[in-house]
């Protein structure tokens, strides 16, 4: 007896308009990343910069957003829902920022770590921008690990979620403490999800995001995002805004 669709299924499958939507939303969302990394200063505050992401949405013709902008400076970016607040960009610190918009109600995803300035000549300085390097590092080995599993025909939503995971358990345990990633479409969270014990089965035409992350308290964190279209021969990264670790080091203007 054939299966019957259901409407998770059915919605998970995106079609030629519908894709188009996705990648135009991530398109405008790099281009306000790029405007962003450009206006940081040291000194300004989380709000500061979030409601500058908000005003140049609305100027790019996209203010109807996925979610309300992540924005997180120095040690609260260990918060992986943390609330933009009063607190300063200082030199050294990381940075963390996770937004989306949408078009025609179709939603992207995106999260960059960076790091802001090379640190002073302290020794202790020199200590934590290694450290913050070597977990950089990690996690974006993580999600080339977890892309690679799926371009190569996986489409068992647990399998690629524990090959991720377990590289960076072995590192870092027990503190890759969310899903791999989640389905993207007319919602910012939809089926299917990559988690350890999911059931889910990538159907090809979803697109997917890929999310590793690492999250140390009274250190703080790293999480690379990027969205992937699920193909018939592996996938296609929707994502173009650089993520290697030299780009990832902002030297303050």
């Amino acid at each position: 007896m054939k299966k019957t669709k259901l409407v998770h299924e059915v919605r998970a499958v995106k079609n030629k308009r519908e894709l188009a939507n996705i990648i135009r939303a991530q398109k405008i969302s790099e281009k306000v990343l790029q405007y962003t990394v450009v206006k940081l200063r040291t000194g300004m505050t989380e709000i500061e910069v979030a409601n500058f992401i908000k005003k140049s949405f609305i100027q790019l013709g996209a203010p109807v957003l996925s979610f309300a902008p992540i924005v997180s400076f120095g040690k609260n970016t260990a918060n992986i829902h943390h609330e933009p607040g009063k607190s300063k960009l200082k030199k050294g610190g990381i940075i963390m920022f996770d937004f989306g918009t949408t078009v025609h109600h179709y939603c992207s995803d995106m999260t960059r770590t960076f790091f802001w300035g090379e640190p002073s000549a302290k020794p202790s300085a020199i200590a934590l921008r290694a450290r913050q390097k070597k977990v950089y590092l990690d996690v974006l080995r993580a999600q080339e690990l977890a892309i690679k599993k799926i371009a190569s025909g996986e489409r068992r939503a647990k399998v690629v979620d524990n090959f991720a995971r377990k590289f960076l358990n072995k590192k870092y345990k027990n503190n890759f403490k969310h899903g791999l990633g989640h389905g993207v479409g007319t919602v910012i969270h939809e089926w299917p999800n990559f988690k350890p014990k999911s059931e889910d089965v990538l159907p090809v035409g979803c697109v997917m995001t890929i999310e590793p992350g690492i999250y140390l308290k009274g250190f703080g964190g790293v999480r690379i995002e990027d969205i992937v279209l699920i193909t018939k021969k592996g996938c296609k990264n929707l994502t173009n805004f650089p993520k290697d670790l030299k780009s990832a080091i902002l030297l303050p203007r």
